[in-house]
């Protein structure tokens, strides 16, 4: 129901064509989206890094659930906005205080570091309506991003997202 949900509202919401080029490098503002269904942040820690390395923390705003306390630890400086599950409704999408709360940080680029696609965070990157929406490869992921990354799920959660932060540091 979620998922018909996101189609309806988002029915009318075309992506223009655009290059990729600079994505990240010419980006004010970075939204990232760690995991949010509760696992460890280390192996998180390449795409953490490569975004360190380009832009201030400042500008990197960190959304996490509301059991994690290792982004805090990691990302000092960046703004975080938390999700509580009771601010996720029984369609698995977020509340209005979420979306609020995320889109008063406007941004350029949203990296959704989910593997594998969760509803909550695919939804707050398209209602972000970031110029560059970055995400996994899944079923359902067409309608959230329009840059998707495809590894193999036999892979490592780290190997993943060390290809992950490859990938983007083409951009």
């Amino acid at each position: 129901m979620g998922i018909q949900r996101a189609r309806f509202h988002f029915r009318k919401w075309k992506d223009e064509i655009i290059p990729f080029a600079g994505a990240i490098s010419e980006s004010q503002r970075v939204l990232l989206i760690l995991p949010l269904d509760g696992s460890p942040l280390y192996p998180v820690a390449p795409v953490i890094t490569m975004l360190r390395s380009r832009k201030r923390e400042e500008d990197i705003t960190v959304v996490v659930s509301a059991h994690t306390t290792e982004a805090l630890d990691a990302l000092q400086r960046c703004p975080v906005v938390r999700v509580l599950p009771s601010e996720v409704s029984l369609f698995f999408l977020p509340g209005k205080n979420v979306l609020t709360r995320v889109l008063q940080y406007k941004c350029d680029v949203v990296i959704d570091l989910n593997l594998d696609f969760h509803l909550p965070s695919g939804y707050i990157c398209r209602e972000s309506k970031a110029r560059f929406r970055i995400g996994f490869v899944s079923k359902r992921s067409d309608l959230f991003y329009n840059l998707q990354i495809q590894t193999a799920a036999t892979e490592s959660r780290t190997v993943r997202y060390e290809r992950l932060a490859q990938c983007l540091e083409m951009f």
